[in-house]
């Protein structure tokens, strides 16, 4: 009898083509997936070889799903549903009532959040986090705490915790070899490779819009390389492949360790904007202390 798991499609294959499906994109996919536009594709082209079948015809950078694609689809997508709610069932169940349900940006995450886990969890061993990492915290309804990003609100439950503030950035090294520093004026930065997010999210300052605060207009002829989360244009820019825009409140620490500088002293800050926690679900004792522990992380920083 063939075992069950020859018979399986590879799980992060399955999960790239059901976000795909479900998102639109492999933009939008990589983002919650928190991977890459490049992988989520090598993982939609797994598949379909080990389906032996033609989900996706190809136009350019864009993937139109077959008539065969939207069928497994639907058979596949109330099952995975129905997965995901027993697993979380299950998971509940055998925690305690001091269980924090968290969504992060990704960003956030990386940078700020998960390095301040152990101190968290030192000052309230109690808790028992769990946390998922993704841009697209309205996709976590179940989540009692979300730590976003966007445009402030007066609501209650919202939490501030940094405003957002935008300046230029690259590696210490890269600075050096181009003669980058804060002397270095907006026509030095725009004779390098600009690294940034996709600039489908209108949430985030991107080139264009940073430029456009200063007057001036992104040209088709500058070299514009596009990634699909932040953690990955940091990388791209520690790597020396260009120039990008740091969110102060996420690389700090790396400027502080010299990993990073700031070049230019332009800078541009949007008050109304910025990283925030969504507490509209939560109603218990350790949500509080976490909301508490890091409001204060974030106002000594």
């Amino acid at each position: 009898m063939q075992r069950m798991i020859s018979k399986l499609p590879p799980q992060k294959a399955l999960l790239a083509f059901e976000a795909v499906m479900r998102l639109g994109t492999v933009t939008a996919a990589a983002k919650e997936l928190t991977s890459t536009q490049p992988a989520i594709s090598q993982h939609i082209k797994n598949l379909e070889i080990n389906l032996n079948a033609q989900l996706f015809n190809r136009r350019g950078r864009l993937l139109a799903p077959t008539d065969t694609a939207r069928e497994f689809y639907q058979t596949i997508a109330p099952l995975l549903n129905e997965i995901a709610t027993a697993a979380e069932e299950l998971r509940v169940a055998s925690l305690s009532s001091n269980l924090i349900n968290i969504v992060c940006n990704s960003g956030l995450a990386h940078f700020w959040f998960l390095p301040l886990l152990p101190i968290l969890q030192e000052k309230h061993p109690q808790l028992v986090i769990n946390i998922s990492v993704s841009d697209f915290a309205e996709y976590f309804p179940d989540r009692a705490l979300r730590l976003s990003f966007g445009q402030f609100s007066d609501s209650k439950h919202q939490h501030r915790l940094f405003i957002e503030q935008v300046f230029a950035i690259c590696s210490q090294d890269y600075a050096k070899a181009n003669q980058l520093g804060l002397h270095s004026t907006l026509a030095d930065l725009l004779a390098q490779p600009l690294v940034h997010l996709d600039t489908s999210d209108q949430r985030w300052l991107n080139w264009q819009r940073w430029l456009g605060g200063q007057n001036l207009a992104l040209k088709k002829t500058e070299s514009l390389i596009q990634l699909g989360n932040y953690h990955s244009v940091i990388n791209a820019v520690l790597q020396g492949q260009g120039v990008a825009l740091g969110w102060q409140c996420l690389i700090q620490p790396l400027l502080n360790r010299q990993q990073l500088v700031q070049v230019t002293s332009v800078e541009q800050s949007r008050e109304d904007f910025g990283y925030f926690i969504d507490s509209e679900l939560a109603t218990g004792e350790g949500d509080r202390l976490v909301i508490d522990f890091l409001k204060q992380a974030a106002s000594q920083q």
